[in-house]
């Protein structure tokens, strides 16, 4: 977890799922940012691509966009 972090850095997790809420975007959505590698802004305006997560397995992206999303 180098980039996010629960409570602090690029953006936290926290943030992420009060986003997510706000816009109502769900499992489906995050699955997407987490595999696709679109760009992302980061909190000082400049812009990356998203790093992919490695693993493509179904349940395992399903259970880890669950648990940020929980946050």
């Amino acid at each position: 977890m180098p980039c996010h972090r629960q409570d602090q850095e690029g953006p936290s997790y926290k943030k992420i799922a009060a986003k997510y809420k706000e816009k109502k975007l769900g499992e489906k959505d995050a699955i997407k940012q987490m595999t696709t590698g679109p760009k992302v802004k980061l909190e000082d305006g400049t812009e990356e691509d998203h790093k992919n997560i490695e693993t493509r397995d179904p349940k395992e992206l399903s259970n880890l966009a669950q648990w940020i999303l929980s946050q």
